[in-house]
Parts: C-alpha cells; sequence; structure tokens
C-alpha cells in the first residue's frame, strides 16, 4: 500500500492535500511579511548582550548592579524582565538605597561646609540636574526647572517571567530600556517583549531604545540563541551601514558558527605561550625598559617652500609608570629645542604601544613652520584601565554601555595630571597649546583628563573611542555631573572620528556620547565625523577610495608635489586618524602666533 506524500500543508481526513501554485505563492508571501515585521521590530532598537555566570564573568546581579548604577538620572523607564523576580527586586532596592545614601551624603557635606565657612568658591560650583541638564544653585536640593532631586534614580519596574505566565503576562507602560535578566526561552517570546520598547521615536541620540539581554555560555547553544543570531544576520540585510556594525556588535559575542573551527586553531597558536607571555609587550620602548626617550623628525616636505632650519617635531615616548616617580624621568624627555608651538599629548589603543610609529612626521599640520612636540605615554600592560565585563574583551562590542572601572581610570588620570601640568611650565603657562589627543581605548582615557583639567587647554582629539560619562560610568562619578567639576574647557573645540562600520564602538553609541557632553556638559564646540568604510581596526577591504592630494602644475617644485601626495596617500590608509588631526589642530592652536619661550 502507498501512502501518500507528505507536504507542510500536514494532513486532512487522513490524505495529503496537495497545494496549489497560487496556495504556495499566498503562503509564502505570508512568511515572507511575517519575517519582514519580525525584522522591523529588531530595527527598531539597539541589541546588546552581556555574558554572566560561571567562573570568568560576573554574576547576575554584579551585572545589573553595574548597569543600574550607571544608567542615567534622564533616561526613560527600565523594564526588568526577570523569572526570579525577588532576587531582580533585590538588586533595584539596593542601587535605591546606594543612591539616597550618596545624595544624603553630599547634602550633609554642603551643609557641614557652609556651617564651618569652607563653601569657597571652587567647591561652590552649581551643580547639573541629569534629568533637564539646567545648573542649579550649590545648595539647593531639587532642580528648580523639573524638580528632580539631586541623586534622583531612575524609573526601574521589574516583571515576572515565570514559564506559565510568559505567553499571557501584560505590561501596562513601554519602556526606553528593557533587560532581559534572563534568556527568552524561545525566538517568539523575545520579539514579544520588543512591543514593551516606546513606539514613539526619539530624534536625539541621547535617548537610544534598548534591549540589553544576559546570557551564561552554555546558553549559546541553546536553540533560542542560535535563531536569534539567525533573525540579527536577516536583519543586517536591510540596515544601512552603521546599524550593520551596532548588530555586528552583538554577534561577536554570541554567533558561535565559527568558534569551533577559530578555537582549534588558537590552541595550537598557544601552546607555546605561557601567562607571561600574554601580559608581555615585545615593543622596543619596553624591551628597552626605557624612562624616557625622544626622537626627532624633520616636518614634510612643502612645494615652492623652505622650513627652517631647526623646524620639526620632536616625539617623547614616556612610560605612564615612569610618572610615579617623575623627577627620574625628566631629564630624558627635555626638550632638545626651545620655543615649540604645542604640545601634542597622545594616548595609544588597548593592547598596542606603537600605532604611529613610523608615521610620526604627519603629525604636524601644514601650517607648523617652527616645531612642536608630542608625547607619547605609553600604558602599564598597554591597557589604560581595567574592565568589569571582560567578555567584551575577546569577542563583541558595546552597541550601548561600556562598563568602565573607574578606579583603574583615576590612576590613569592622576600620572596624566602630573604630565599636563609638567608640559604647561615648560610652555612657560600657556596651557592653551597642550592638545590632548587619544585612539580607542586611550581616546576614553584623554577625554576624562580633558573633562577633569581645571586648567585651560587648547583641545581634544580622538578617533574610534567614546566620551567616559553615564551610562558608561556611575552617575555618583559621571565627570559631566559630579559637583564643583571644573568648566574652563566647555568652549574648547572637541573633534572625534568615528567609523561607520565600527563593530567595537558603534556609530550609534558615539552619537549618543556627544550629544550627552553638548546637553548636559555644556559643551558647545562638539564635532563627529562618522567616515563611510571605516571599522575599529581600520579600512574595510571593499571601503570607498578617499581622494588624495592631487598633482597641481602650479608648483615649481613638481617632484616634492607628487612625493608629498604619495605619502599622504599612503597615510590616509594606514593612519587616517592623524590626518584628521592635521585637519583640526590649526583651529586649536594658533601657529600664526609667535611660539612662548621654553621654560
Amino acid at each position: 500500500m502507498s501512502h501518500p506524500k507528505r507536504t507542510w500543508a500536514g494532513l486532512r481526513n487522513g490524505s495529503a492535500r496537495r497545494l496549489s501554485g497560487k496556495r504556495r505563492r499566498t503562503e509564502g508571501s505570508a512568511a515572507t511579511a511575517m519575517q519582514g515585521e519580525e525584522v522591523r521590530q529588531m530595527r527598531r532598537a539597539v541589541h546588546q548582550f552581556g555574558l554572566v555566570g560561571g567562573e570568568y564573568y560576573d554574576s547576575k546581579e554584579e551585572r545589573l548592579q553595574q548597569i543600574l548604577d550607571r544608567l542615567p538620572a534622564d533616561s526613560g523607564t527600565t523594564l526588568i524582565f526577570a523569572k526570579n523576580a525577588q532576587q531582580a527586586s533585590g538588586v533595584v532596592e539596593r542601587c535605591k538605597r546606594k543612591a539616597l545614601l550618596t545624595a544624603a551624603k553630599g547634602r550633609a557635606e554642603r551643609v557641614k561646609a557652609v556651617f564651618d565657612g569652607a563653601g569657597d568658591e571652587e567647591s561652590a560650583k552649581p551643580w547639573a540636574c541629569g534629568r533637564c541638564t539646567l545648573e542649579n544653585a550649590w545648595m539647593l536640593e531639587e532642580c528648580s526647572a523639573c524638580g528632580t532631586r539631586r541623586g534622583f534614580f531612575p524609573k526601574v519596574s521589574v516583571v515576572t517571567m515565570d514559564e506559565k505566565a510568559s505567553r499571557t503576562a501584560q505590561w501596562t507602560s513601554s519602556c526606553q530600556i528593557l533587560i532581559n535578566y534572563d534568556l527568552p526561552r524561545s525566538l517568539s517570546e523575545y520579539l514579544r517583549r520588543l512591543t514593551a520598547i516606546d513606539t514613539v521615536e526619539s530624534f536625539n541620540p541621547r535617548f537610544p531604545r534598548v534591549v540589553y539581554t544576559f546570557l551564561e555560555e552554555p546558553q549559546l547553544k541553546n536553540r533560542s540563541a542560535k535563531d536569534l543570531v539567525e533573525l540579527l544576520k536577516t536583519t543586517q540585510r536591510y540596515v544601512p551601514a552603521a546599524k550593520k556594525a551596532e548588530i555586528d556588535s552583538a554577534l561577536g559575542l554570541i554567533d558561535t558558527t565559527e568558534e569551533d573551527e577559530d578555537w582549534e586553531e588558537e590552541e595550537e597558536d598557544d601552546e607555546d605561550w605561557d601567562d607571561d607571555d600574554w601580559e608581555a609587550c615585545d615593543c622596543a620602548h619596553c624591551r628597552g625598559s626605557i624612562l624616557g626617550s625622544t626622537s626627532y623628525h624633520p616636518l614634510l616636505e612643502i612645494p615652492d617652500f623652505k622650513h627652517k632650519d631647526m623646524s620639526g617635531i620632536e616625539v617623547v615616548r614616556l612610560p605612564l609608570k615612569a610618572l610615579e616617580d617623575f623627577d627620574k624621568a625628566v631629564p630624558f624627555i627635555a626638550p632638545r629645542v626651545s620655543g615649540h608651538s604645542c604640545t601634542l599629548i597622545c594616548l595609544h589603543c588597548l593592547n598596542v604601544h606603537t600605532p604611529w610609529d613610523g608615521w610620526e612626521q604627519f603629525f604636524a599640520p601644514s601650517e607648523l613652520t617652527g616645531t612642536m612636540r608630542v608625547v607619547l605615554v605609553l600604558a602599564e600592560g598597554v591597557s589604560w584601565h581595567e574592565y568589569p565585563d571582560c567578555a567584551l574583551l575577546g569577542a563583541g562590542g558595546s552597541a550601548w554601555i561600556d562598563v568602565l572601572d573607574m578606579d583603574s581610570m583615576d590612576r590613569s588620570d592622576m600620572l596624566l595630571e602630573r604630565l599636563v601640568d609638567h608640559e604647561a611650565a615648560l610652555l612657560n603657562g600657556h596651557s592653551e597649546r597642550i592638545v590632548l589627543m587619544g585612539m580607542s581605548q586611550g581616546g576614553g582615557q584623554s577625554m576624562l583628563r580633558f573633562l577633569r583639567s581645571k586648567i585651560r587647554l587648547g583641545g581634544w582629539i580622538g578617533s574610534v573611542c567614546h566620551v567616559p560619562t553615564a551610562p558608561h560610568t556611575p552617575r555618583s562619578r559621571d565627570p559631566l555631573l559630579v559637583s564643583s567639576r571644573p568648566t574652563v574647557n566647555r568652549s574648547r573645540p572637541v573633534r572625534l572620528l568615528a567609523g561607520e562600520s565600527d563593530c567595537v564602538f558603534a556609530p550609534s553609541l558615539v552619537l549618543s556620547d556627544a550629544a550627552r557632553l553638548r546637553d548636559v556638559g555644556g559643551f558647545t564646540d562638539v564635532q563627529v565625523e562618522v567616515r563611510k568604510g571605516l571599522a575599529h581596526e581600520g579600512w574595510l577591504p571593499d571601503a570607498p577610495k578617499t581622494k588624495g592630494i592631487t598633482r597641481s602644475n602650479s608648483f615649481k617644485d613638481a617632484d616634492t608635489a607628487l612625493r608629498r601626495a604619495k605619502s599622504f596617500a599612503k597615510a590616509e590608509k594606514a593612519c587616517p586618524d592623524l590626518l584628521f588631526l592635521q585637519r583640526h589642530l590649526p583651529i586649536m592652536v594658533d601657529f600664526a602666533t609667535p611660539a612662548p619661550e621654553t621654560c
């Protein structure tokens, strides 16, 4: 007896029912429409994931506390979906009490300062409201505009999601931030929770709609995680490059399709390595155990122009650790040529001490005719600070929150402050001729020094990095909100080069931080350039070619013009951040004014 062939339509009355061509097209259209609706839902939000639990990662409670301590006070409602609502609610209550205690302690210190007569002009500066950004008088406990109290804790609610109620549970309010304390049991459940996200689109990048999901490492092999990976990959096909990079940052953490092959290769490569090798840096500066060194580089040739005899770039390399006993290092980094026009203090990226080695001549803009001083600071262990979320170091990136460790950042910042003061003294107090620069991790660390500087600086330039502010820093330690924060540099230029295809610090994160720098920090000259085809590590293979410097027949010295054009074409490919620096440095430093005498 032959059995009828089964079809996707199923069985009816014990026999198979074949689909007509029209029916197949209709159901195919329905499936396509359903997939299109899923993609539209995914596009509406920023998706970030965090590995928790196990031997190497923070527990769920610790990660949730890190996030809640960092939520900006002006953020919208946060909903936490959790199976164990009691555990999640306990973390929320602890964070609320912590915020209230911090506010009460600050209030007591201010009252004591008034009675002791210690409320001097420096400490009695106005405070910025975290919700409406208005600056209020020092002693006010509530914002005079919106009524928000100092130390305000954002609105956070916990939704219980047990297995029986997960399909029928409803939520009465919408939210800006959604936290999945537990991985949803299915893709449909993940999508259903997305309906809690506020549908009213915000045109301010400071208020992204976010879904942050906790996962334990074994869950990466689950069906729901794999389905989510496939939907994210499908969504990538229908979004612009910036959103695609944002999704790449999520996939880098949860996509395990190629992990097994990569892991086998890494194991073979790692057999000859020990723990000390992973932490050691093999660059020439570390192998030499230098206290400090100085090299001199001539300026690039300019057609039909002759530079002065002593013009050039003095490059100083200084280990950060040498600043702990700075007096010993000072003789090694003393200026060899007097009267430099400005000082550029540069902080490198994570794990690389030498991103600019071989390209030192491109630190100087064409407007420079004398000398300039470039100080390349070398972080100990090739890292400026520690990372509480260690999973992001090895894979993925940050599309919304980059959990920063402020204690280790403060230690580096204290040493960098000594360096800035030293360089200002060399310029006879003309600190406005000092410009801070950094890339990736070094960009965030140098920005922290710029925000905290009590002396006027020339400006700040960064590449593929972001601002160290909430939600990356705790609210109580946000450099844009702390009491008595310096405001001397709020009118100075801030320039940031971001990659449209950067999946480590997605463009949406960078633009959100820049908007917060303007709105909350009060900085008036902030510009971000999102460059097409640029990723975190450099240009993509299929990146559009940038227009280089063309050869002009007006130059008498045609050979010099050609050599210069070729050099800039190579530099644009290898170090676009230095050409970005050349373009913006002249608006921060007046090269037309004679340089001050070196002290």
